[in-house]
């Protein structure tokens, strides 16, 4: 693999991610999604409050640090999310291609990784902790795959160590590398002293990188805090919702509309080899039924065995956006297969075609966005209309660092404040009674004039189905009594304003 032609693919697809979150020139384009949640959590913390002491939320705080980081280096801006996603993008891409090396061999050892950027990241532009948890285990992978020395072994644990601080799932893919190192142990008939030392490096370098990141919140929040939000809630009330279970596997089928049509190739490319490359992988490697040299097949290993590992930090909930963040190993282990397979090589082309088209296509769709405006976070682009409504309909009516409540989106457009511990509410379990009624008091304490109250709250067929896990009767009761229904946006959302 030539470093130019490594280095010129790279800046190709950051080119190609920058026309897709930017309208030429310069305009950022706000995306709906989660990152809007990280995004406002990142000014909570930009105004000094502290993620589980001060709002609530599940993740381990790495997104609202880095963003909140960010902020205080540039401003709280539009440009960054999308920024942000260029980089994340365009160098996982470049650690994917540099994983193939010893794998396939040719122009084929490029196609993973460009696959990755222009499928399953492309149809994600969504800068959350998956995607900055994402570059670290693809890169703790790229380190380990080629030599298990103790150098190596420690940069992937300190590595692991990073991407679980975004993502405290990400742990397993060490529990992976460690898997791998016993079996690696027995091939080699290596001594057990080699093993431990090797292992002890993993943990040393995981260790050495994760508790200094997340001691200042532990100390700030206090331990058993720190663990209800991180452990406790997420296993006892995370899974209220339907999407946060395995239920949520092969759900969100992306429709033929314009905005959505390239979407399809990735969903359909990803379910089917997330998780079910790993094991013909690790069958045909184990049982050495192909021709292949020992150090490749020990690489395909390698990466059957992590990419598995990262399938497992996510199959609780293996929704679509979940499964492209753990996609690489099995993009790689798939272009393997064809390429090592000669009756196979149509479909190699097949794949290329489809790269094509989409990194054509891709641009030409977004820049065709026409819906901008200025907002305190600077000029902006919209790809959504009920965003773009929400935001010129609240514009002239509200104030920089105004209290604004349950839109997370909406309040980092305009740089509004949350009165709140909850940053959104939703009709189940997730909301606790607790977040409810500390809402309210929020709502009368700061006499907040706008209140956000999106369609779903009302008409979630799935949480009307466990209606004793829907808490925000008092708080609809509330908001009848003390504010009226201001407006009505088009998808159903609503704002009601406090009564004078």
């Amino acid at each position: 693999m030539k470093p130019g032609t490594l280095l010129t693919l790279t800046v190709l697809c950051a080119i190609f991610l920058y026309a897709q979150v930017f309208i030429l020139p310069a305009v950022p384009i706000l995306i709906s999604g989660d990152q809007s949640l990280y995004l406002h959590d990142g000014t909570r913390m930009l105004d000094g409050q502290v993620i589980y002491r001060d709002y609530d939320h599940f993740t381990f705080p790495g997104t609202d640090w880095l963003y909140m980081i960010l902020f205080k280096l540039f401003g709280v801006r539009a440009w960054i999310a999308p920024a942000a996603l260029v980089i994340l993008g365009s160098c996982t891409a470049a650690l994917t291609m540099l994983m193939t090396r010893g794998v396939i061999a040719g122009p084929s050892a490029y196609l993973p990784g460009l696959l990755f950027v222009s499928l399953p990241f492309a149809s994600d532009l969504d800068a959350t902790h998956h995607w900055f948890s994402a570059v670290f285990t693809t890169a703790a992978i790229t380190v380990a795959i080629g030599k298990r020395s103790l150098p190596r072994l420690f940069s992937a644990g300190v590595l692991i160590g990073l991407a679980t601080f975004f993502t405290q799932s990400a742990c397993l893919l060490a529990l992976g590398i460690a898997m791998f190192l016993l079996w690696e142990r027995s091939q080699e008939n290596q001594p057990w002293r080699v093993l431990a030392r090797k292992e002890a490096c993993l943990l040393l370098g995981f260790v050495a990188s994760l508790i200094p990141c997340l001691s200042y919140f532990v100390h700030a929040v206090g331990l058993k805090q720190f663990l209800y939000w991180t452990v406790v809630f997420v296993v006892k009330y995370y899974p209220a919702d339907w999407f946060n279970t395995w239920r949520v596997y092969l759900s969100g089928f992306p429709g033929l509309h314009r905005s959505s049509a390239f979407n399809i190739p990735a969903f359909v490319l990803v379910h089917l080899i997330v998780p079910f490359v790993y094991i013909p992988a690790l069958v045909t490697c184990i049982s050495r039924s192909t021709a292949v040299s020992a150090e490749s097949r020990k690489r395909v290993t390698f990466l059957a065995v992590t990419g598995l590992f990262l399938f497992l930090s996510v199959a609780s909930a293996p929704a679509a956006v979940r499964l492209y963040s753990v996609s690489a190993p099995a993009l790689v282990l798939l272009i393997w297969f064809l390429y090592s397979q000669g009756r196979w090589h149509r479909w190699l082309i097949a794949l290329w075609a489809v790269l094509l088209l989409t990194v054509v296509v891709r641009p030409v769709i977004a820049q065709r966005n026409t819906l901008r405006l200025n907002l305190p976070i600077g000029r902006t682009a919209f790809l959504s209309p009920a965003v773009y409504e929400k935001c010129q309909w609240m514009s002239p009516r509200s104030q920089r660092l105004d209290y604004f409540f349950n839109d997370p989106l909406l309040a980092f457009a305009l740089r509004l404040r949350n009165p709140s511990r909850v940053s959104y509410l939703r009709p189940t379990d997730y909301t606790r009674p607790e977040e409810v009624e500390d809402a309210m008091q929020a709502l009368e304490k700061f006499h907040v004039r706008f209140v956000s109250w999106p369609k779903e709250l009302d008409d979630d067929k799935e949480a009307a189905r466990h209606p004793e896990g829907n808490h925000l009767g008092p708080l609809r009761a509330y908001l009848e009594q003390r504010y009226h229904l201001a407006h009505t946006f088009s998808n159903g959302d609503q704002i009601w304003e406090r009564e004078r």
